[in-house]
């Protein structure tokens, strides 16, 4: 292709169409993974821990991570 041609600058367009759904969608994702990381830090404090431990910090993270399943996993774990 020539540089600056139209199909040039027409995929460019098309490409850049979806962009902020998908930047609103990652932030979205990233502020509930966050308020998972920090629920998991703060429950543990309340349980009566005085310190947070390393341990805790990795399974906080892994579990904001996949926040949808832990989500999930919680609600299971409440009903028994």
């Amino acid at each position: 292709m020539i540089r600056g041609s139209s199909r040039t600058l027409e995929s460019s367009k098309t490409r850049g169409k979806y962009q902020p759904a998908w930047l609103a969608a990652l932030l979205l994702y990233g502020l509930a993974a966050s308020g998972d990381f920090a629920f998991h830090l703060v429950e543990n404090l309340r349980t009566g821990n005085e310190a947070i431990e390393v341990s805790e910090v990795a399974v906080a993270f892994s579990a904001a991570l996949f926040w949808p399943v832990d989500l999930i996993a919680m609600s299971l774990l409440a009903a028994r």
